[in-house]
């Protein structure tokens, strides 16, 4: 059985509270100044085995990014996240029903739907400047 640390914790309690947000590591380590780099990816790598955070996908250099899943957190939803501001919004509904059954059609593909992820660009940041990237919080 694993123990819980000080430094676990508060990087769960930093994803808690920022449940509407992909992170990267290097990004949770500027907002937890008193954690180490490599404390954070140890502890995001345990998190998620845990089943309370889940990886979303790699940032443009390559480096992984995370989201808050805990306990009753976006039962049956898809999410649709901005590669340019981190947010994320949940896809369900007649869309999320839509667009499963069009992929089944086409490609026999059943979506785990907690699973999935769609990368892209939300309404606020499509009228940005590409070279006006995620905020850091």
């Amino acid at each position: 059985m694993e123990y819980k640390t000080q430094s676990k914790q508060q990087i769960l309690d930093f994803m808690v509270g920022n449940p509407d947000r992909i992170f990267k590591a290097s990004e949770i380590a500027q907002s937890l100044p008193e954690i180490s780099l490599s404390t954070v990816y140890r502890n995001l790598s345990r998190l998620e085995k845990a089943g309370l955070i889940q990886i979303v996908g790699a940032a443009e250099n390559n480096e992984l990014q995370y989201r808050y899943t805990g306990p009753g957190r976006c039962e049956a939803k898809m999410h649709l996240v901005c590669k340019d501001c981190g947010k994320f919004f949940h896809l369900d509904g007649p869309a999320l029903k839509m667009l499963q059954l069009s992929v089944q059609r086409v490609s026999g593909f059943e979506l785990d739907q907690q699973q999935s992820v769609l990368l892209g660009r939300c309404a606020g940041c499509s009228g940005r400047p590409r070279h006006s990237r995620r905020r850091h919080v």
